[in-house]
């Protein structure tokens, strides 16, 4: 039995840490107006798609009509806003696209003191010029300007 656990513990500290070194480096951001897409084909098309809308009207009738189908979600600030640390994390690479990995909390408010959340996982491929770094207020530790 005793074997069993360690054998478990080591399994387990081997996981994380794969895990850990998969998703290091900087912590990232979208760029608003950026598309999430199953593949990197849909997210191809998408912008195909967007480059032949004409005005606000039209993209947002493209954004619902590629969210029905699954094959793309467009993210704008208010998404951006709801983004969970560590924000986007890039799971792979494809050419010139990337595969993304970001949590948004969603809430709702029902009552004056009564609220619920809910947290989303959301994976998908976009350009990988639409990543944008993060940078906190007061700027990053050790960057000109801070005294750390």
């Amino acid at each position: 039995m005793n074997r069993f656990v360690l054998a478990m513990a080591i399994l387990a500290l081997s996981i994380g840490t794969a895990d850990a070194r998969a998703t290091k480096g900087p912590p990232y951001l979208l760029e608003d107006g950026t598309w999430i897409c199953a593949t990197p084909e849909d997210y191809d098309r998408a912008i195909a798609e967007q480059e032949k809308t004409n005005g606000y009207p039209e993209l947002m009738a493209l954004k619902d009509r590629l969210l029905e189908a699954k094959s793309c979600m467009f993210v704008d600030d208010e998404d951006i806003e709801d983004m969970m640390a560590p924000f986007v994390t890039v799971v792979d690479r494809q050419g010139d696209k990337i595969k993304v990995e970001f949590w948004v909390e969603f809430y709702k408010r029902h009552a004056e003191l009564h609220r619920s959340w809910s947290n989303v996982k959301f994976t998908g491929w976009t350009a990988e010029e639409r990543l944008a770094d993060y940078r906190p207020l007061g700027g990053l530790p050790g960057s000109p300007g801070r005294s750390d």
